[in-house]
């Protein structure tokens, strides 16, 4: 993921500045479409918006798989780059009706991280891989606050050579813009399935 982040800011530096050049010459009209689910202001401050709201969801998966490794700290460290200081986080198990209420509900990501070290201690996880796609970005009028849906599938690893747990769902987030850039201010995970896959005894 760094690599094609680096990638993306190489484009960026790029072409932006021929961009911008031809925009204010009156050459060029941008107008970025997305899908439905996902709208942002039209021209470049919306690709840069985009992007940055997107990364966070990257960012939250890499601070999370460094607590599956046993890395609390670095963790920590990664999730303060993504999230604001009071940024609750919901979970709902599988299986839930609408109207159930979360199963987890944490106030901050630093709770988060300390619940995630816990429970992955206590499940036996070695090591863990959240894998995020899908990501849809709606940024709300006034371009200050952004609503994020993704898809997990998420690897939870008790012996890497015969078994993991399985998790997949949908991650339904809030953003909001700071004076330090775009920060998660609200995480939900609605999951649809749990399970344990064993390999088969020789």
């Amino acid at each position: 993921m760094s690599t094609n982040s680096g990638r993306f800011s190489m484009f960026l530096g790029r072409v932006l500045p021929i961009v911008s050049t031809l925009a204010l010459a009156g050459a060029v009209t941008l107008t970025l479409t997305r899908p439905a689910e996902g709208v942002v202001p039209n021209g470049v401050p919306g690709l840069k918006a985009l992007h940055e709201i997107e990364q966070l969801e990257y960012c939250y998966a890499a601070g999370t798989d460094a607590i599956g490794r046993g890395d609390v700290t670095t963790g920590k460290q990664i999730f303060s780059n993504c999230f604001t200081p009071n940024a609750p986080v919901l979970i709902w198990e599988a299986g839930a009706a609408p109207g159930d209420p979360p199963v987890v509900s944490v106030p901050s990501a630093e709770d988060w991280a300390d619940f995630m070290a816990d429970l992955f201690a206590a499940s036996g996880y070695v090591d863990t891989q959240h894998l995020i796609s899908n990501v849809r970005v709606e940024i709300l009028p006034g371009g200050h606050q952004a609503k994020i849906t993704s898809y997990l599938i998420a690897t939870h690893v008790y012996d890497p050579l015969g078994s993991v747990q399985v998790a997949h769902g949908t991650y339904e987030n809030e953003a909001v813009r700071t004076p330090s850039g775009w920060k998660l201010s609200k995480r939900t995970f609605r999951t649809k399935a749990f399970m344990r896959i064993d390999s088969p005894e020789p």
